[in-house]
């Protein structure tokens, strides 16, 4: 008995280290390069709040200045982390490896829930290698975030589905709510999820009396920042801005995977015209040619499992990044590909065979979402990373009965 925990323990000190390396390994990547996109953004956002400026993001070419296209959550919590140390890389990695081991726990936790406490602590050893996670650590990402308050928000209604009282409802809200607050584009998957845990209640009545009980937490929550952008826009904005010009990315001839930069004179008009304008554009190319968009859409998702990954390409391809040569590197770029397409596959496999239980009607909803609201804007690998934690269920899962069936197979 001694020898087989010792191999345990050898086996989790072995992966945790891993774990650290790879994010080391990415630090070492970030150096001082200044980064783009939105991990760029959420930084420059983070430290206006930081500074006393409000939740305000100047264009650096002169354009307009956005005030509501980010949601709030992230730049937040960056901003009153840096209220106590500089945002550096350094310090991102500490915040997002926080973060990740949270998310890591509540996966394991979930899994315990389910009634696969055996599958608890690789799941949570995977999520933190999962390659996606590792590599974004010393960037301003909230990919890592929206993954730990979902999987918060699940524990919790889970806990509360035995329990009496709605103390666990209100934390489900609250992690909802914050969800929301952080990807506005998730909010119809909440309910998906709810509905996916109704049977674990004594009852439709007591599953919506706590749904209603969340739901009005997660508004209560999101309360504020209406009433932010009402004062600021002078109309009701449901969530951010972003949505005529998500739209309009997504709805590119190109493919709509990628961001592009609007035409310059579309801020003109201030940051809700160019919105408007950037919908009607999409509009017109919808109109024009909907085949083109409805197929260009439907490959996004598949597609996305096979680009290079990510958050090396932000490492590797940004301004000044030091160590650019390595962007040549086919391993590199591709291998992170390659591992969580093999875990998709294989959780597909499971999907398939085992329909019906609990981890695959989580890992449907997350498609659910996908194929009716996220591929028809903006979308890449990252879009769908929150799926990740029932990706890891299911494979794991696939895993286990296929080691299961081995073991008893006659010699």
């Amino acid at each position: 008995m001694g020898g087989g925990i010792s191999r345990r323990n050898i086996w989790i000190a072995s992966a945790l280290s891993l774990a650290v390396a790879m994010r080391l390994f990415a630090l070492w990547l970030a150096g001082d390069a200044i980064h783009y996109g939105d991990p760029l953004n959420y930084l420059r956002l983070a430290t206006a709040l930081s500074k006393g400026h409000g939740f305000a993001l100047p264009d650096p070419s002169g354009g307009w200045t956005l005030t509501g296209y980010f949601p709030p959550a992230l730049p937040m919590l960056l901003g009153a982390v840096a209220l106590l140390v500089p945002l550096t890389p350094l310090t991102l990695v500490l915040v997002n490896t926080l973060i990740d081991i949270t998310a890591a726990l509540l996966l394991g936790r979930l899994a315990a829930r389910l009634g696969r406490r055996d599958l608890g602590l690789p799941l949570s050893l995977a999520y933190l290698l999962w390659p996606s996670i590792a590599f974004m650590a010393p960037l301003a990402y909230k990919e890592g975030l929206i993954i730990a308050l979902l999987l918060a928000m699940l524990v919790a209604l889970l806990e509360q589905a035995e329990r009496a009282g709605y103390r666990w409802a209100l934390l489900s809200g609250l992690a909802g709510g914050a969800l929301v607050l952080t990807q506005p584009s998730l909010a119809p998957l909440l309910p998906l999820l709810f509905l996916v845990f109704l049977k674990r209640f004594r009852g439709f009545r007591r599953w919506l009396s706590v749904s209603a009980c969340a739901a009005s937490v997660a508004l209560l929550l999101m309360l504020p920042w209406w009433l932010r952008n009402g004062i600021v826009f002078g109309e009701f904005i449901p969530l951010t801005t972003s949505g005529g010009l998500a739209l309009w990315v997504g709805a590119h001839p190109s493919g709509g995977m990628v961001w592009k930069l609007p035409p310059s004179e579309w801020a003109q008009g201030g940051e809700l015209e160019a919105g408007r304008l950037a919908a009607a554009d999409a509009w017109r190319i919808i109109i024009a040619d909907p085949a083109g968009y409805v197929t260009r859409c439907l490959v996004k998702f598949p597609l996305s499992f096979l680009q290079t990954n990510w958050a090396l390409d932000q490492l590797l391809l940004a301004p000044e990044a030091p160590y650019k040569k390595l962007a040549l590197s086919v391993p590199l770029r591709f291998g992170p590909t390659l591992i969580e397409l093999g875990c998709a596959l294989l959780a597909i496999f499971r999907l398939i065979r085992r329909p019906r239980s609990t981890p695959a009607l989580l890992l449907w909803a997350c498609i659910a979402q996908v194929m009716l609201f996220s591929i028809w804007f903006e979308f890449s690998e990252r879009h769908r990373l929150f799926m990740t934690p029932f990706i890891l269920m299911l494979a794991a899962m696939a895993l286990a009965q296929r080691r299961s069936l081995a073991s008893v197979r006659p010699q």
